[in-house]
């Protein structure tokens, strides 16, 4: 089960909330969440679920142990960490990945039990026992807080990689309010519209422009644009989803990506997308770095291979992982003032092109469909420059392509976010219809996403 199915948003989602307002005691909505985490996880697999509940035990012990040697016996601690490592690393080569055994092998699995779900739970469970290793959070004695922190599924299928230390006062004691419900449901909404609406309509322009038998210029670059807008609104839906899950059942924790920049190069637009794992990757090398300049690139390097092969195992994210994590070790190795210099307009044509060159690499299996592409990209081999079908997808979704602009372009965000915040003030007739426009807006939206499922179930 996912989030984006009318089974979860039509039937998990509001039992969950709605059975969480039945009892005030934190442990009773814990109980509630955790059941219907079970039956989320457990979805069409039951079996497996067995093996995602022996991990829960593995990281209480790990971390009990932990948490007893990690001042007295750095070793025993040291070993422990990295035991937890490999378990996680098992569970999630084996449930998120497939990738332990050939497809001739009896004991391999015909499709990946929780493709997503699997990498975002071993990076929480490895984060709750490193957090323990290195003093961020104490150990936890109550193994069902813990159970509450693993299968909540309303971050369990997207980031953000919520860290204990950050959760458990949550856990222990929460409040449910119809602010937190309304807040949660508007961002779960956004976000439903984000994956259901935007991120397909930009899947179909970079289809027309990047599949077509004769590549043309304009395809290539606007077909892979809309690739990425795609992996982006995809990413982002995802991660909007659990924000707005995580309000509606009393928690509120970090961002999972930022507004896109190119003012801190083309790290700095790495780093926008999915800063809590990497910030948990980061935090785990800086335990080796300890200041040194030239080990901390090093260590950028191999961050960027594991942040790439984490989404997937497979030659095309390798590669990428490690030419991004080369051009990031540079940027390190370039003092910060240095950096501060270059104009932004040098950085945006700067990080455009690598980002393009690189990134879009992910885009194709075969090297020579990559060498196509990239030829096509600078006018090599084109004997024109749009398609019919490309010119076609592009009209057909002018009115999403705008929208989105509006929403990833920072200036005009902040632009119309001033002016309405400026109507609001106004008078209290303007504050009434910015409201209500708001919300029929948000049910529109809701509306327009159950329609579009409907009809893909048809």
């Amino acid at each position: 089960m996912i989030y984006s199915e009318l089974l979860f948003f039509l039937g998990v989602m509001p039992i969950t909330v709605l059975m969480s307002f039945l009892d005030k005691s934190t442990e009773y909505k814990n109980l509630i969440l955790v059941l219907t985490s079970v039956a989320f996880v457990s979805w069409g697999k039951p079996l497996w679920c067995l093996l995602i509940f022996a991990t829960v035990i593995s990281e209480y012990f790990i971390g009990l142990g932990i948490g007893k040697t990690r001042i007295n016996s750095k070793p025993v601690s040291s070993l422990l960490l990295a035991a937890d490592l490999g378990i996680n690393v098992f569970v999630f080569l084996l449930l998120g990945h497939n990738a332990l055994f050939s497809q001739d092998s009896a004991l391999h699995l015909r499709a990946a039990v929780i493709p997503i779900g699997a990498a975002w739970y071993t990076a929480k469970g490895f984060s709750y026992c490193f957090d323990v290793y290195t003093g961020r959070c104490r150990e936890e004695k109550n193994i069902f807080c813990l159970l509450t922190y693993m299968v909540s599924y309303h971050f369990l299928m997207a980031g953000p990689v919520v860290r204990y230390g950050d959760t458990e006062p949550y856990i222990r004691k929460r409040t449910v309010t119809g602010k937190c419900v309304n807040d949660g449901l508007v961002r779960f909404i956004v976000g439903l519209g984000k994956g259901v609406i935007l991120a397909p309509a930009f899947g179909r322009i970079a289809q027309a422009g990047l599949e077509h038998k004769d590549t043309t210029l304009a395809g290539s670059w606007v077909g892979m644009f809309a690739f990425f807008g795609e992996c982006w609104f995809s990413f982002t839906a995802f991660c909007d989803m659990a924000k707005g899950l995580g309000l509606m059942n009393g928690f509120n924790y970090e961002e999972n990506y930022r507004d896109l920049s190119v003012s801190g190069m083309l790290g700095g637009l790495v780093k926008s997308a999915n800063t809590t794992l990497i910030k948990l990757v980061e935090d785990f090398f800086k335990m080796f770095t300890k200041g040194n300049v030239f080990f901390g690139a090093v260590c950028t390097l191999f961050g960027c291979v594991i942040v790439a092969l984490w989404y997937s195992i497979s030659k095309p994210f390798a590669i990428v992982g490690a030419a991004l994590g080369a051009v990031l070790m540079i940027e390190h190795l370039i003092p910060e003032k240095t950096r501060s210099k270059i104009p932004i307009a040098v950085k945006a044509v700067y990080v455009g092109l690598l980002a393009t060159l690189i990134i879009g690499g992910l885009r194709f299996t075969a090297l020579e469909d990559y060498k196509n592409w990239l030829q096509s990209l600078f006018g090599v081999g084109n004997d024109y420059i749009l398609t019919k079908a490309l010119r076609s997808a592009l009209l057909e979704n002018l009115f999403l392509i705008i929208i989105a602009f509006c929403y990833v372009c920072v200036p005009v965000k902040k632009l119309i976010a001033s002016g309405i915040r400026k109507l609001e003030a106004y008078s209290v007739t303007a504050l009434a219809l910015v409201r209500v426009s708001k919300t029929a807006l948000t049910a529109l939206l809701l509306v327009m996403c159950v329609i579009t499922l409907a009809a893909q179930k048809v």
